[in-house]
């Protein structure tokens, strides 16, 4: 079942193309808001990043939880390079164009297009353009029942997609208003269903190559298409 989750979180995470994107409409954000808002740009604007991460997802109607870590790559524009250690060994990478998703255990890899996955924004890649946020979302100050709770060294702001989703209705960011650090995303859907990622370790300005966000396909492994 981690599969399903993982697969979940980076299918439905921002599962709404960018050009259905309206421009924002809401009002001018709060002096708090425009200030922390900054910080996370300035702080991902163009990056490239490597962290430690830590995600649990939830079904609620079942009352079951997985948990699953590993650690991973950014690097601007939409490269994304995920590997899951625990509880089973997968890899979910992208260059921007191609996206591959291997199981090692099962001898397969997924193969298909990222843009027909992530677009600009979806599956978190807009870590990889961290300008994506104001244009792609209603943003405010998260004050609701299922904000996360936090100390006093960190705010949570809430993102609302301009255009709805069945699979996603909220992200949650737990950010350091002094660093712009992205300490957690939380993804709420209409089921209460919550998927959480905490990112540890981060390090910011690392050389990554380009070769980290391709993947060599080893003998012997199975090939499915996903569906578009």
């Amino acid at each position: 079942m981690i599969f399903r989750y993982i697969f979940i979180y980076l299918h439905v995470f921002l599962l709404i193309p960018v050009s259905v994107f309206c421009a924002n409409t809401a009002s001018a954000p709060s002096k708090e808001l425009d200030n922390l808002l900054t910080a996370i740009e300035n702080r991902y604007q163009k990056a490239s990043f490597t962290a430690d991460f830590v995600q649990e997802s939830t079904l609620k109607a079942m009352d079951m939880t997985d948990a699953a870590q590993g650690y991973a790559k950014f690097k601007w524009p939409g490269m994304m390079h995920w590997t899951y250690e625990k509880p089973e060994n997968q890899l979910i990478i992208t260059n921007g164009d191609d996206l591959w998703i291997y199981r090692p255990s099962d001898h397969q890899v997924m193969v298909g297009k990222s843009p027909d996955y992530f677009g600009k924004g979806k599956g978190g890649s807009f870590l990889t353009d961290i300008g994506l946020l104001r244009s792609s979302f209603d943003i405010s100050l998260a004050t609701d029942s299922h904000a996360p709770k936090t100390n006093d060294s960190s705010q949570v702001i809430l993102l609302i997609p301009h255009k709805k989703h069945p699979d996603f209705e909220k992200l949650y960011l737990v950010v350091n208003p002094k660093t712009g650090d992205i300490i957690e995303l939380i993804t709420l859907n209409a089921y209460e269903d919550r998927t959480r990622i905490q990112f540890k370790n981060v390090k910011f300005n690392q050389t990554i190559t380009d070769e980290s966000f391709t993947f060599s396909i080893p003998d012997g492994t199975d090939v499915v298409q996903l569906e578009q």
